[in-house]
């Protein structure tokens, strides 16, 4: 493995380490007068997202940081929830919900032809509810969201989306074709070209997008409690707060 990665993958050990103490010792208040939801629904997504880091780190160490790649593809499209919820609230909610619709009937569809039986109370009241259209609900689909977040995050989750799915780049990463008058089998993966491996690097990834998910959930919160401990985790970990933080803009004009 490159020195730099190791490195890198140094620092998210305790970097992550340093996060996950911040999670435990998180408080609830809540204010009876205002729309909570945004704040404990990305809580729900951020708790999710900490285990999904720990399987990437296990993996890892396990020399599995290939097979890691639906877990880097699902802290991407976690984190990118979070900041929606941080950056678009209550909005962001119902939009989810929406798409809690969608997929219900969906669910429910193949249920009925796969003639499954079910409790139809829950998919009747999902169905029921009535859900006003926003601008936000394009971002139902998970394309337009990490536009807006970014191109370089799109085209992170497009790449793992290769690795984590029956794709031939995820075939090509096991065999070599490329000689005129043989074809080389791999057991271990091995991509093309030179190509830079996201496994090389899994931990490091992890990091940089739960700290990013944290300090959106930490704009969530009252008074931002986590601000002092993301600022100094940033810079123990060399993290460049200003590409993944929300909000930098509007707090560097105050």
């Amino acid at each position: 493995m490159n020195e730099d990665f190791e490195e890198d993958n140094r620092l998210a050990y305790a970097g992550l380490t340093a996060l996950a103490e911040l999670i435990e010792n998180v408080g609830s208040t809540l204010d009876p007068d205002e729309d909570n939801r945004p704040c404990f629904v990305a809580w729900g997504l951020l708790a999710a997202m900490h285990r999904q880091a720990a399987a990437v780190v296990m993996l890892h160490r396990k020399g599995l940081g290939h097979e890691a790649a639906p877990n880097r593809r699902a802290l991407i499209e976690y984190m990118a929830q979070i900041r929606w919820l941080a950056e678009d609230g209550s909005d962001a909610v119902d939009t989810m919900n929406l798409a809690l619709k969608v997929s219900q009937k969906k669910l429910r569809d193949a249920a009925d032809l796969a003639d499954i039986s079910y409790d139809p109370t829950i998919p009747d009241a999902v169905q029921a509810a009535e859900i006003p259209s926003d601008p936000a609900n394009q971002f139902i689909n998970l394309n337009p969201l990490l536009k807006r977040l970014g191109a370089p995050l799109l085209a992170a989750w497009i790449g793992e989306t290769q690795l984590a799915h029956p794709t031939l780049t995820a075939a090509q990463c096991f065999f070599d074709d490329t000689a005129d008058d043989k074809v080389v089998l791999h057991g271990e993966p091995s991509l093309r070209h030179g190509a830079a491996n996201p496994a090389d690097r899994s931990p490091y990834i992890a990091f940089v997008l739960m700290w990013s998910a944290m300090d959106s959930f930490n704009h969530l919160m009252k008074g931002h409690p986590w601000s002092a401990e993301l600022q100094r985790i940033a810079a123990e970990g060399g993290l460049d707060e200003s590409q993944s933080r929300i909000g930098s803009d509007e707090e560097a004009a105050e």
